[in-house]
């Protein structure tokens, strides 16, 4: 145990109670719970093996428990993550748990893009991926990666969605942006899906994930945490960011232009020692973020129509 370790040890029994009250107050609101849609079809974008857990993990069990078919597309090979088997060993490693987290979750088909992780980029080869991907599975929901995370696959995976979008009308489908290593602003989650009958299982799910040597604690914290932000009474949630295909287009294109470094702005949201100062860290930099983009989408959409 090193000294960051000990000083967080000895800190436990009062950063904890205290984390919890802070952002319980942080996530307070009176938001509406939605839907499934009733989908039939979904799709969820996943950068790495464990992405789709950890973010709408609860969502796809409930998904799957409505009968519908989930497909979940892994973007890399997952063998950059922190861990102490080699690159070979992890994807390997990586790949049989997601066989068992495929069981837990209900999860219907598995598709690996197999691009290497820690450099995903959009470009003909990866838009043309996975827009035969999108062709073959004619979804009703995809779920992906938000376009602001501290992640850069992450951000890309999301990119690439956004690029392939651009080259088709053939929009028979919603969008949810879910949340991974930063989380979205209250005042921008416009989706909120109870997950208190399936939380069990993510956690389950979570559980399998023993290749990697990261804590897994805080993303499980805060869907309790966000219980907070409906008016019902429910013990967990999952929060997502829905915009329309061009809002989210615009987006990505917004922040793409301005080439922000979020792996330096933000911190990953994963233990729940480190909560408040992962969600506060350029807390007001990350709501800058959506709001100018979402000002400057209206605008556009303003002197379009005019």
């Amino acid at each position: 145990m090193n000294k960051k370790q000990l000083i967080m040890k000895i800190l436990k029994p009062i950063n904890l109670p205290v984390t919890k009250f802070i952002l319980k107050r942080h996530y307070q609101a009176s938001k509406e719970l939605s839907s499934t849609k009733g989908a039939k079809r979904i799709l969820v974008l996943a950068p790495h093996m464990d992405d789709e857990t950890i973010g709408p993990g609860g969502v796809i069990r409930k998904h799957a428990n409505e009968g519908a078919e989930v497909h979940c597309v892994f973007i890399t090979d997952g063998s950059n993550s922190v861990s102490d088997l080699s690159k070979e060993e992890l994807t390997n490693a990586r790949m049989d748990e997601m066989e068992k987290v495929k069981n837990i979750l209900g999860i219907t088909d598995i598709h690996y893009l197999g691009l290497p992780d820690g450099h995903v980029e959009s470009n003909k080869d990866t838009q043309k991926k996975l827009a035969e991907v999108i062709k073959s599975i004619n979804p009703d929901l995809i779920y992906c990666t938000s376009f602001v995370d501290a992640h850069p696959d992450h951000t890309a995976t999301a990119t690439i969605l956004s690029d392939v979008l651009k080259q088709t009308d053939n929009h028979n489908f919603a969008i949810r942006l879910y949340e991974i290593n930063c989380p979205i602003p209250p005042k921008y989650i416009n989706c909120v899906v109870d997950i208190s009958d399936t939380v069990i299982e993510k956690d389950k799910a979570v559980d399998i994930f023993a290749s990697q040597t990261i804590a897994f604690d805080g993303f499980l914290e805060l869907n309790r945490l966000k219980s907070n932000l409906v008016q019902d009474e429910v013990s967990a949630v999952e929060a997502f960011f829905e915009p329309s295909i061009s809002m989210f287009i615009h987006h990505c294109d917004r922040l793409r232009e301005d080439k922000q470094p979020f792996p330096e702005i933000f911190k990953q949201a994963n233990r729940t020692d480190t909560l408040l100062w992962a969600i506060y860290k350029n807390f007001k930099r990350k709501q800058m973020f959506y709001e100018d983009s979402l000002k400057d989408y209206e605008y556009l959409k303003l002197r379009k129509s005019s």
